[in-house]
């Protein structure tokens, strides 16, 4: 068995609440699951992680951590093809609605995995509003 990364599988609150302070020319993207409403993730894109989106039809975002072009599920297999996108009203974040290509791996779209070993959704812990504890609910 692997080691644990606390801030992906611990149950400790650790919000970045500076990453955007390093990170020049991104916005915020919600994924959202076209067809149940799920929201899956929530990540960065950048002008050209945004063209290439639109112009593939698929998952492409802005890796703040890689400072890099993330085509979603290029490693893993899990992809995801573009099926809206939509601006808010102040125009600082994005939301695309997804859907699960066609022939790819299993629908969750996160890099981690559960105790099984299947990819799940990147919001797979809840927050216990007394303590502030995390509490996972797909181990």
């Amino acid at each position: 068995m692997k080691p644990q990364n606390e801030i992906e599988e611990g149950s400790v609150l650790k919000l970045d609440f500076g990453k955007l302070d390093s990170v020049c020319g991104c916005v915020p993207v919600a994924i959202q699951h076209a067809a149940t409403g799920e929201v899956l993730l929530i990540a960065y894109t950048n002008e050209e992680a945004m063209r290439e989106a639109f112009r593939t039809r698929s998952l492409v975002l802005w890796s703040t951590s890689r400072n890099a072009l993330w085509v979603k599920g290029a490693t893993s297999g899990c992809r995801f093809d573009l099926v809206e996108a939509y601006v808010n009203c102040e125009q600082n974040s994005l939301l695309y609605r997804v859907l699960p290509s066609e022939g790819g791996a299993a629908p969750g779209i996160c890099h981690t995995g559960n105790s099984k070993g299947e990819p799940r959704n990147c919001f797979y812990r809840k927050i216990d509003f007394d303590t502030g504890s995390l509490k996972n609910v797909d181990p």
